[in-house]
C-alpha cells in the first residue's frame, strides 16, 4: 500500500505539473529542471530508494532560495508571479527528495492542487481538460490511499492485494465525480457571463478588414491556416456556395480600396434582444447561422448577404453606408452570435431587369468613381466584354464570365504590380488571386457606369461532417463583387476562378475534424458558458420535450385509433363467425379432439381393455397398472391409505380385513409379475384383475 500510495501521489504532481506545463506560460528551464527531477525521483520510489535528503537539509535549501526568489521577481523573470510558481516548483522537488511525514505528504497535495490553479489562470485551451481529468483521477486514488497507508501502518497489516481493486474504484468515483459536477455546471444559474469568457486571448492581426486596404492584403491572410471562426446552420435550405460577408469598400486610387463615408450608425435592439437591419423580404430563401468568432483585431461582424438581423451576447452593433457590420465594442474573447440572412436568387433577375430603371444620383455618385490615373486600355476592355449585354445583370455576368475563362488564379504573384497594378493583371501578368480579380471587374463594370463595391470576406469553409459545422480559417478570406442593380438592389458577383492547387482533406485532416468538434463544443458551451447560454439550453430543452411529448401523444392517438378500427373488424369477423353454423360444428370438434387428446392415455387404455374383454390383442403393462391401481383405490376408501414408506405388499398385508387382503394378494402377485418380473400377463390373469375389482365394489 505505501508503494501504491507514493506511485499515485507522483502521479497527482506530475499531472498538475503538466497542466502548469501546458499552458504555454512556463519557460523552458523550469520544465526541462521539474522533468528531471521528478523523473528521477519517480526512479527512486519504484526502486525502493531511500530519500537522500534529511529534513533540516530540506529546510536550509528553502531558506537560501528565498535569496534567490528576490533575484527571480526583480532580474530572471522580472514579475513576481513567474517567480512565485517558480517557488512552488522548487518547494516540490524539496519535499520530493526529503524524508516525508504524513505532514509532507499533505504539503505536496497542496502544492499540486496550487499548480493546477495556476495553470487554470492561465489557459482556457482543451487540453486543461485532459490533464484535469488525470489529476482528478490520481487526487482521489492518493487521499483513499494516503488513508488506508495510515490506517494499516497503525494496524500492521498487509495490504499489497487490494492495489488494483482500490485504482479501479478511484477511476470510477472520478468519473462520478466528473459527471455530477458537469450536471451541476450545466444548472447551477448563472449571473453575468461566462468567467472564462473574460479569459485574455490573443487577437488575430486579420488584415483586409479595416477600412482602407491595400491592394494584396488579402493573398497575405490567405497564407496562413489560422481558424477565424465556425458557423453551424440552425434552420433553412442548405447552400452549396455562400461566402461570409464582412467589410464593403467603394473608393479606389489605383492601390487603396477604401470607405468615402466612414460613419457609422448605431443599432437599438428589438424587445426579443435581435437587432434588426431591414424587413424581411420575399426575394429569396431564408437562412439562420449560429456563429462562434475567434478574437480578431477588427470589430467586423461576418454573415452571409443580405443580413436580416443579429442576435447574440453583443454590447451593441453599428453598421456603416455599405451594410457593413461592426460591433460597437472591440472585445479580446470569442463571440458569439446569431445571423438570419436572406440569400437572393440571381434566376429572376435576368427576365426581371429587362425595363431598367435609373441609377439614382447617390448611388451614381459614390460606386462610379475612377483613379484619376485609369489606364484607357481598361475601359476600352470593359467595353469590348460587355458589348452584347442589354442589362446590368448580363453585362456583369459577362465581365464575371470573362475573367474567369482568360486569367488563372494563384497566390504566388512573381510579377511587379508598378503604378498600374490592374493594367498589369489584365494586360500582361494574367495570373494572381481574388483581390485582383475582383477589383478588375468592379473597375471594368464602373467603366461602362454599372455601380460597383468591393467586398471582403471568407469562402464557406471546410465543412466538418463531425461536428455538424463550417470551420473558416484566414486560408478561406476572398474578395469578390457586389453590383448594383436598379431596381432589385446589390447583387453578388464573384469573378475568380477555382484554386488549382486547393488540397483535398487527407486522413489528417479527418481526424483533425474529431479534435475540432470537442473544441467547438468546449467554445461554445464552456469557455462562454453565461446566463444567455444556460437559457437558450433550457429552451432547447423545454422546446425537445414538447416535441416529444406531442410526437408520443399524437403516435399514441395514431395507435389507439389503429387498434381501435383492428378490435372493430376483429369484432365484425367474430360477430358473423359465430352467427354462422359451421363454426358450432368445428368448435365442438375441436372440444371433442381436445378432450381426447387430453385422456388419451384413459382411453387408449380403456379400448385394449375392450378389447380383451372380446378377446383380442395382447395384456399390457399400462392395463396391468391400470387396473391394479383401481383396485388399489376401491380398497382405500375404507382402510388407511398407503404411506410414501410403505411399499405395496406392505401395505395390503397390514389391512385388517382378510377378505380383502386375499382379493389385493391375487392381484398383487399380477402386478408384480408383469411390472418387476417384465413377464407377460395371460387373459386369465387379466380376468383375475377384473374379478378383484367386482369383488370390491360390491
Amino acid at each position: 500500500m505505501q508503494r501504491y500510495f507514493q506511485i499515485s501521489c507522483h502521479g497527482l504532481i506530475l499531472s498538475a505539473f503538466a497542466a502548469l506545463a501546458l499552458t504555454g506560460r512556463l519557460d523552458s528551464p523550469s520544465i526541462l529542471a521539474v522533468s528531471i527531477g521528478l523523473g528521477i525521483s519517480i526512479y527512486r520510489t519504484l526502486k525502493g530508494m531511500p530519500p537522500p535528503l534529511a529534513a533540516r537539509s530540506a529546510f536550509l535549501l528553502s531558506c537560501g532560495y528565498i535569496f534567490f526568489f528576490v533575484f527571480d521577481s526583480l532580474v530572471l523573470s522580472g514579475s513576481f508571479i513567474p517567480a512565485t510558481v517558480h517557488l512552488v516548483l522548487f518547494l516540490q522537488l524539496t519535499k520530493l527528495f526529503q524524508e516525508k511525514t504524513d505532514k509532507d505528504y499533505l504539503y505536496l497535495i497542496v502544492l499540486s492542487f496550487l499548480q493546477l490553479l495556476a495553470a487554470a489562470s492561465l489557459t482556457i485551451d482543451i487540453s486543461f481538460v485532459a490533464t484535469l481529468f488525470l489529476f482528478m483521477v490520481a487526487l482521489v486514488s492518493t487521499l483513499m490511499s494516503f488513508d488506508m497507508y495510515r490506517c494499516m501502518r497503525k494496524l500492521a497489516l498487509d495490504a499489497g492485494h487490494i492495489a488494483v481493486p482500490l485504482g479501479g474504484m478511484s477511476l470510477w468515483s472520478t468519473i462520478w465525480i466528473i459527471f455530477t459536477g458537469i450536471a451541476l455546471f450545466f444548472v447551477i444559474p448563472r449571473i453575468g457571463t461566462g468567467y472564462f469568457s473574460r479569459a485574455d486571448t490573443p487577437s488575430l492581426l486579420l488584415s483586409g478588414f479595416t477600412e482602407t486596404v491595400r491592394l494584396g492584403e488579402i493573398g497575405e491572410v490567405k497564407l496562413s491556416s489560422a481558424v477565424v471562426m465556425h458557423a453551424k446552420q440552425i434552420n433553412g435550405p442548405p447552400f452549396g456556395v455562400l461566402k461570409w460577408r464582412g467589410i464593403a469598400l467603394d473608393t479606389f486610387d489605383g492601390h487603396h480600396w477604401s470607405k468615402t463615408n466612414r460613419r457609422r450608425m448605431g443599432v437599438q435592439p428589438s424587445l426579443d434582444s435581435q437587432y434588426w437591419l431591414r424587413p424581411i423580404g420575399k426575394s429569396g430563401d431564408h437562412v439562420r447561422y449560429q456563429i462562434l468568432l475567434e478574437p480578431l483585431a477588427t470589430t467586423t461582424l461576418f454573415g452571409p448577404h443580405q443580413v436580416l438581423a443579429i442576435s447574440g451576447r453583443l454590447q451593441g452593433i453599428e453598421i456603416d453606408g455599405n451594410d457593413s457590420i461592426y460591433m460597437r465594442v472591440q472585445t479580446v474573447r470569442r463571440v458569439q452570435y446569431e445571423v438570419l440572412s436572406e440569400i437572393p436568387s440571381r434566376s429572376p433577375l435576368k427576365a426581371a431587369s429587362r425595363p431598367e430603371e435609373k441609377i439614382p444620383p447617390e448611388i451614381a455618385a459614390k460606386y462610379l468613381q475612377l483613379p484619376g490615373d485609369l489606364d484607357p486600355q481598361v475601359p476600352e476592355l470593359a467595353r469590348e466584354i460587355t458589348t452584347k449585354g442589354s442589362s446590368v445583370t448580363e453585362k456583369a455576368a459577362l465581365v464575371e464570365g470573362y475573367l474567369k475563362r482568360n486569367y488563372a488564379y494563384t497566390l504566388n504573384l512573381n510579377w511587379t504590380p508598378g503604378q498600374q497594378p490592374l493594367s498589369t493583371f489584365l494586360f500582361k501578368a494574367k495570373a494572381g488571386h481574388c483581390e485582383y480579380f475582383a477589383s478588375s471587374m468592379a473597375i471594368l463594370l464602373r467603366s461602362v457606369g454599372i455601380p460597383t463595391r468591393l467586398v471582403n470576406g471568407f469562402l464557406m469553409g471546410e465543412y466538418n461532417p463531425v461536428g455538424g459545422d463550417y470551420i473558416i480559417r484566414e486560408s478561406d478570406a476572398h474578395s469578390w463583387v457586389e453590383v448594383y442593380t436598379p431596381g432589385r438592389g446589390w447583387m453578388e458577383f464573384d469573378p475568380t476562378p477555382p484554386d488549382p492547387n486547393r488540397r483535398e482533406l487527407d486522413l489528417a485532416g479527418q481526424i483533425s475534424q474529431y479534435f475540432d468538434a470537442v473544441e467547438l463544443f468546449w467554445n461554445s458551451y464552456i469557455l462562454i458558458y453565461d446566463y444567455g447560454s444556460q437559457l437558450q439550453l433550457f429552451r432547447g430543452a423545454h422546446d425537445r420535450v414538447q416535441s416529444i411529448q406531442t410526437n408520443v401523444r399524437t403516435k399514441s392517438d395514431e395507435w389507439i385509433k389503429r387498434a381501435q378500427t383492428i378490435s372493430d373488424r376483429f369484432s365484425a369477423r367474430i360477430r358473423r363467425l359465430v352467427e354462422s353454423s359451421p363454426f358450432w360444428s368445428v368448435l365442438e370438434a375441436l372440444i371433442l379432439a381436445g378432450l381426447g387428446y387430453k385422456h388419451r392415455k384413459r382411453l387408449r387404455i380403456t379400448f385394449q381393455v375392450w378389447r380383451l374383454r372380446h378377446g383380442r390383442g395382447r395384456v399390457s403393462d399400462e392395463v396391468v397398472e391400470t387396473l391394479f391401481y383401481r383396485a388399489t383405490g376401491l380398497a382405500e376408501r375404507r382402510h388407511p391409505k398407503r404411506r410414501p414408506a410403505q411399499t405395496w405388499r406392505e401395505w395390503i398385508f397390514g389391512l385388517p380385513d382378510p377378505n380383502r387382503r386375499s382379493i389385493l394378494k391375487r392381484a398383487l402377485d399380477v402386478f408384480e409379475k408383469s411390472k418387476y418380473g417384465r413377464m407377460p400377463v395371460s387373459r386369465a390373469e387379466f380376468t383375475l384383475l377384473e374379478e378383484a375389482i367386482r369383488e370390491l365394489k360390491s
